[in-house]
């Protein structure tokens, strides 16, 4: 896994941090802005930017693995219209009610209780990122036009292709490169704990910010 990592690193044309070193990106900005836009809807996009529509430019995982076309832009989340009220409970049925079939967006290989873990540290994550959001100023033309615009020659969309594919074959919490055991126990979820709030630093936040203060 970790050959696949310094790919994201050397292997895109476009170099964002390197061009603009005035914009602030980290050195792993791809994998930063990856990990928070992977599994964004069109809703969650339009938390930060309520006039996006379906004509984006932000790659997530096909929720459809099945399908030959592993990455798509953001589209709307079908929420069942029928049954709980709340938002968060309404996020847990369609989740468990989707296991087994082709548009459960994870695969085969995630327990229910990864499936759900994963779902709420992305929905914490992304209130984190809307926090340093509120406070980043949009990047220049320049820049926005290299870390928006150019998605899939500067290191972005690979990684979100490299979680798509590797759903099929695994749980890939993170882009590290290190292996991740199943969620099974306290001693196991220390492990997912410290994978998850990789993306909670400083850097990581501020790299999805200027990214999603890009979008039109």
């Amino acid at each position: 896994m970790f050959y696949f990592f310094v790919l994201f690193v050397v292997a895109f044309s476009r170099n964002c941090r390197v061009e603009f070193p005035e914009a602030g990106l980290s050195y792993r900005y791809n994998e930063s802005i990856a990990h928070a836009i992977h599994s964004m809807t069109l809703d969650v996009v339009q938390r930060f930017q309520p006039a996006v529509g379906l004509d984006n430019n932000v790659p997530t995982v096909n929720m459809n693995i099945s399908s030959a076309e592993k990455v798509v832009h953001a589209v709307p989340e079908k929420l069942p219209e029928n049954g709980f009220n709340g938002r968060e409970m309404r996020l847990v049925d369609m989740m468990l009610a989707q296991i087994g079939t082709p548009n459960d967006g994870l695969g085969p290989n995630w327990s229910p209780l990864e499936r759900v873990v994963h779902r709420f540290h992305m929905e914490d994550l992304w209130s984190k990122i809307g926090d340093i959001f509120e406070k980043t100023a949009k990047p220049s033309i320049s820049v926005c036009q290299c870390l928006y615009d150019d998605v899939k020659t500067n290191g972005i969309y690979d990684a979100v292709m490299w979680v798509a594919q590797h759903y099929e074959s695994g749980t890939p919490i993170t882009l590290l490169g290190r292996a991740i055991p199943k969620l099974e126990d306290a001693k196991t979820w220390m492990i997912w704990r410290e994978r998850l709030l990789e993306y909670y630093g400083e850097s990581s936040l501020v790299d999805a910010s200027l990214y999603l203060r890009c979008i039109n």
